[in-house]
Parts: structure tokens; sequence; C-alpha cells
């Protein structure tokens, strides 16, 4: 039952035996109050949202006709990635322009990894919190989860149905407040575009959003409270965890190499952490810590090391 509903359910009872009260008293003022109360809460019973909703279209470049379109509410742009239906040649396109992991793949690889990467988007809701939005947004972040799973078989995500896109930090409220560049979060991905292109821009400063999040959703996917799981990562994550502990207890130590302090926050941050640099800055981690390159890559199925000439 939606917590909404049980709150009104609440309101409802109480207000009535405190009315129920006040009629055995002969409190008549307070009879009437009550009525007055019973009255607001049936008007937000039956009209629990009077926001208008609107279509935009901003979505699409403007010499692009957009395929299909649901409204909208005020606060963020959203579609469907099962309607998008954006063209093999503009995600080609687009991997091509920003994406240096897709260019160093061979035509095989590359047909694969395009033909999951359309089945990825068409499975997610793409929720943009912001007044316009661009084609590139679905394309790239979906493109980082493809990048991380390219060596699995399973490499959907069903777990996480939403991606949440905005355009600078967004807010948590949760625990503390405090500003994110992205997290992850019950069904939904959460990202920050504009730390995002910083990731693309910057392919091997070891700093990239996308894969940090998207190294977090697969973890959850498989330890967390969800149905789907790969035995294959699962089992293999637990080489990485082994190696990993050793290393995450010695880079607590200052002038440790490679890691930044956020990584030293806890085991799940210094995993997320481990796949950006796994793939942005491979060289250096198979040369600092060869058992834990190791590790990540016979879990990942990938050796990225391997494709630098």
């Amino acid at each position: 039952m939606r917590y909404d509903r049980l709150r009104l359910m609440i309101y409802f009872v109480a207000i009535t035996l405190l009315m129920l009260y006040l009629v055995y008293v002969q409190a008549w003022i307070g009879v009437a109050v009550m009525v007055a109360l019973l009255f607001l809460g049936v008007l937000i019973l039956l009209f629990p949202n009077s926001d208008m909703e609107t279509e935009d279209d901003s979505f699409y470049d403007e010499k692009d006709e957009p395929q299909s379109h649901h409204p909208a509410k005020k606060d963020y742009l959203l579609y469907y990635g099962d309607e998008l239906d954006i063209e093999e040649d503009e995600i080609i396109t687009i991997l091509e322009k920003h994406s240096s992991f897709y260019t160093m793949l061979d035509d095989p690889a590359k047909q694969k990894f395009t033909k999951r990467l359309s089945a990825f988007i068409k499975e997610k809701d793409f929720k943009i919190h912001d007044k316009s939005g661009f084609k590139e947004m679905p394309v790239l972040i979906s493109a980082t989860a493809i990048q991380v799973s390219f060596g699995l078989e399973k490499y959907d995500l069903p777990h996480f149905t939403s991606i949440n896109i905005y355009p600078s930090e967004f807010i948590e409220v949760q625990r503390t407040i405090r500003f994110l560049e992205g997290n992850v979060s019950g069904n939904s991905i959460n990202i920050s575009w504009k730390y995002f292109l910083e990731g693309f821009e910057f392919p091997q400063d070891g700093q990239n959003v996308g894969l940090h999040e998207m190294a977090h959703a697969y973890y959850y996917q498989n330890f967390g409270p969800c149905e789907n799981k790969d035995p294959d990562f699962i089992n293999a994550f637990q080489v990485f965890n082994d190696c990993g502990n050793k290393i995450y207890t010695g880079i607590q130590q200052p002038g440790a190499a490679i890691y930044s302090d956020y990584a030293k926050r806890n085991f799940q941050e210094f995993w997320a952490e481990s796949v950006e640099l796994f793939f942005e800055k491979p060289m250096e981690v198979r040369t600092t810590y060869p058992a834990l390159y190791q590790s990540i890559s016979q879990l990942l199925r990938q050796d990225p090391a391997n494709r630098i000439t």
C-alpha cells in the first residue's frame, strides 16, 4: 500500500473517532471543525495532484522529428527507452565521437556493443531533470553500463528501471545533506551530466562518474535484494574481494598510490574506483597492483591493458 493512502486512512479514522467523541459530549463547535477536516480530506483524496502536464520535445535537435514522447511533469522530462527509436547510425556517430572504449573495438565487437546498447536503452526510463536534453544522454550513459559488462553474459541491470540525469550536482537529504555527482538508489541510477561528460572528455584521468555508478549498480544487482543475479559474477567477485581487502587496508596509509581519498571511505567506493582505474589507467593498475588487476580482469572478462599499443 502506498504511504500517502495509508496516511489518509489514518487521518480519516482519527478524525471520525474524534468527531464521534465530540458528538457524545455535545461539543458542537468541535464537531463542525471535524466535519470541515473530513471534507478537506475528501478533497485531497479526489484531487491529489492538480499540476498540468505539458509536452516538451526539446530532447531532440530542432531538425529531428520525435518518434515518441510522453508528457512529463514540470520538474523533469520523461522518455521511455523502448519508444526513443534512436537510429543505429546516430548511435554509432555518438559513440565514435565520445567513447574511446568503443573506437578501440574491432568490427564484430562494435556490432555486439551497439546491439547490447540498443537493448539496454529499451529497458530503461530516462528522466532528465532539466528543461532540455540531448540524444547523447541515454546513449552515453547506457554505453558506460555496456562497457563495464561487455565481457559478461548478463548486462541489462533489470533491477534498475530508471536513470535520472541531472544537469549538475544534485542533493541527497536521506542521511545528511550533501551534493552528489552520481549515486545508485532504489531502482534508479542517478547521474550528473556535467561530471559525466568530464569522464569522456578526459578518458585517462582515472575518474569517470558513469563507470563508477555502473560498478555500484552491477554490484547491487548481484548482491542486493534483486532477482536475475549472475552466478558467474558472484563467484568471481570473491577473488576480487579477497585481493581487494588487502589493498584497501594498505591504501589507508598516507601516500597510497593511484587511489583517491574517496576510495578510502568504504570498500564499496574502493570497488567502484577500482573499475574506473581498470578502464582508464589499466597499465598503471596492472603495474602497481598486478593481482588486483588480474582479479578484475577475470571478474569482468576484459583486459584493457592489452588493447593499449
